[in-house]
């Protein structure tokens, strides 16, 4: 077991163990008599608890609080109980919150809870056991869920370290060719020297890589938790693209330059392999002319297509098995654009991959830079996405 794999179990046990005895709730009901009875038993269990009457006076409360689960009414004066849920949701999406609402509003109470209300309550409430039971339950939900986000960023983060030590270990090897290519200058003017060199540093690259890539897959088949194992399966990912570039380097007969034509068809299909299931049919349109790229060109190109498809492959039909994905890669002389779009979900509105959080994006965002090209992004909600990026080589 890893220091990460211990560490993560350690937290879990730990959060097992936590009691959610004062913890801060914030009760936000217009009926004084209610709000009372429901603080004073709260409070002899251990809770600490805040109270609002209103819908205004609760958002002030949750935002100047910051409580650990709120309580609200959905007959509120001011504000209405709904627009409360909704804002406080919208707010701190993580925040378990629990609805408290007379019988015959059952509408109500289905809306509530189609928001992201976690549990419905009726008033009068009888026994406040129920309410007890009904928080305990809200809390070992909410720290479930905060261990998996604390454990998918703590995965996030291994993992952007570990690609960032294989793009550094790449550079390091691209180093080395460009070092021997300078002592091959200084040794021998034999061009045919030269290229048996060059190609047997590409197929022991390769080789390294393939061997990286397997490993991760090999790995991958131990592990129960589908959000682990989808991590390796990006790194594989990545790897392949690079492994690609130098096979394909390796047989070229111009061993400065990948055919990305060629490159391209093999390369998608592994991904669509990789990650769709043999019951969606996506359609690939692949419109490639004759585009030639250097090595240093072609890693960061590579890992950025990696990124584009696979991103496209995961999100862009949740809900469909059928769907367009065209890839565009065109040349003029020094110029190459690269388009990938599809016909899926769009992204977010407002979206901006400056301020992306995930580490696919970062990739693209940091590869781009690197390569001193731009990039720009089209999307629309259900008619798709369209990314174009343009670069010199």
């Amino acid at each position: 077991m890893n220091e990460f794999e211990a560490s993560h179990i350690a937290d879990e046990q730990h959060s097992a163990q936590d009691s959610p005895l004062g913890k801060t709730l914030l009760v936000i009901d217009d009926e004084e008599l209610i709000r009372q009875s429901i603080k004073g038993y709260l409070e002899d269990s251990g809770y600490v608890v805040l109270e609002a009457a209103d819908g205004r006076n609760g958002l002030e409360m949750f935002r100047l609080h910051a409580p650990d689960l709120v309580l609200v009414d959905l007959k509120l004066p001011e504000i209405a109980g709904l627009d409360v849920l909704a804002q406080i949701l919208a707010e701190s999406p993580l925040t378990p919150v629990l609805v408290i609402s007379g019988t015959g509003v059952l509408y109500d109470a289905i809306e509530a809870l189609r928001l992201g209300a976690w549990d419905y309550i009726t008033k009068p409430i009888q026994d406040m056991g129920v309410l007890e039971e009904a928080l305990l339950l809200a809390f070992r939900r909410s720290e479930k869920i905060q261990r998996r986000v604390r454990y998918r960023e703590e995965l996030e983060r291994e993992v952007e370290r570990r690609t960032h030590e294989l793009l550094l270990a790449n550079e390091e090897l691209n180093k080395n060719i460009e070092d021997r290519l300078k002592i091959e200058k200084k040794l021998s003017a034999s061009l045919e020297e030269k290229e048996v060199l060059l190609k047997e540093i590409h197929h022991r690259v390769k080789n390294n890589l393939q061997i990286i890539s397997s490993l991760l897959y090999l790995q991958s088949q131990h592990i129960p938790d589908p959000l682990a194992k989808e991590v390796f399966t990006e790194s594989r990912c990545r790897v392949k693209s690079m492994a690609l570039v130098h096979e394909k380097l390796y047989q070229s007969t111009d061993i400065a330059k990948i055919d990305y034509n060629e490159y391209l068809q093999q390369f998608v299909d592994f991904l669509k392999t990789t990650y769709l299931p043999p019951t969606h049919d996506i359609e690939l349109k692949l419109n490639v002319n004759d585009v030639y790229l250097p090595v240093d060109s072609a890693i960061p190109v590579s890992l950025i297509i990696n990124e584009l498809i696979t991103n496209a492959f995961k999100y862009a039909w949740p809900q469909a098995v059928t769907g367009t994905l065209t890839l565009d890669l065109v040349s003029n002389g020094s110029r190459v654009e690269l388009g990938v779009a599809d016909n899926g979900v769009g992204l977010p509105e407002n979206f901006d991959i400056q301020q992306a959080e995930s580490l696919g994006m970062q990739l693209i965002s940091s590869l781009v830079q690197q390569l001193g090209g731009e990039i720009r992004i089209d999307s629309e909600p259900h008619k798709g996405t369209h990314v174009i990026i343009r670069f010199n080589f």
